[in-house]
């Protein structure tokens, strides 16, 4: 009895098209995930692959490589492939901060336009130039050797024997923290280091000859000026090249934040509401 039951059930199912759907679908559903596990452990080593990591080992070492090589290369990418289909596998790539800061990156490199702005004529750089005048200034510069002292006396006892000999002159006064001798240092950097007082001294220093007594931050110094470059502004014909290159620099920016903004309009952000804690 029970047996013709479930031999009229199955008969009945047999019959129901539902009953077919459902086993075609879950039969196809097993066979994709078949093939994609499949698919997962097939690597293709295709001439594509051979032809790019021939190119990235020339453009590291300016040759070709040879079969060695090559094979080398190939058990290398291998090698890495399988770590990365593992590492998915393995979900490692979810919630990482760095992959995650890595793939924002590459969208951001993606979105910069890298033809914006390629070809401004010389009117649009001219006007770009004196906009941004200040950027293009040549600054104060100062060269200088200096020896570190205790008083002013002796800065100027000092001072007036090196004007008569001034061999092994590294070698006197007191030690000091920073550098003896100075080649185009900056006057911003200078001031920052030593003190705005000394700057406006070296700028009323005789050059050529030996000086004292100047005070730095540090105390007192006997100091001989080699070179002042005063600065100032650039002609524009001095400097067209770097600012060609900001221009084109700051249109790309502008490119990618405009792409950014773009796809900013298409997200909405929603707060989720917070539980007080009781």
């Amino acid at each position: 009895m029970a047996l013709r039951l479930l031999r009229r059930l199955f008969q009945a199912l047999v019959r129901d098209r539902f009953v077919w759907f459902i086993v075609i679908g879950l039969a196809l559903f097993g066979l994709d995930k078949w093939r994609t596990a499949q698919d997962d452990h097939l690597i293709i080593v295709d001439l594509p692959l051979l032809e790019k990591l021939a190119a990235q080992w020339q453009g590291q070492t300016d040759r070709m490589p040879d079969a060695t090589e090559l094979d080398a290369l190939v058990e290398g990418y291998v090698r890495e492939e399988i770590l990365v289909r593992e590492a998915r596998r393995l979900e490692l790539h979810q919630n990482d901060v760095i992959i995650r800061r890595r793939l924002a990156q590459k969208v951001e490199f993606f979105l910069t336009n890298p033809d914006a702005g390629l070809a401004p004529d010389t009117a649009m750089l001219r006007a770009f130039y004196t906009e941004n005048r200040e950027a293009y200034r040549q600054p104060e510069t100062f060269s200088f050797n200096h020896v570190f002292v205790g008083d002013e006396k002796t800065a100027s006892d000092t001072a007036a024997r090196l004007n008569i000999d001034e061999t092994g002159w590294r070698a006197l006064g007191r030690p000091f923290m920073l550098k003896r001798s100075y080649r185009a240092v900056t006057a911003e950097k200078l001031a920052a280091e030593m003190g705005d007082d000394f700057v406006a001294a070296l700028r009323a220093a005789p050059g050529a000859k030996w000086s004292a007594p100047i005070a730095s931050a540090f105390g007192v110094h006997a100091v001989k000026l080699l070179s002042h470059e005063k600065g100032g502004d650039r002609p524009f014909d001095a400097v067209a090249e770097y600012v060609a290159r900001d221009w084109r620099q700051l249109q790309q920016e502008k490119a990618r934040r405009d792409a950014l903004d773009e796809l900013r309009r298409r997200y909405t952000v929603e707060l989720a509401p917070v539980t007080p804690q009781p």
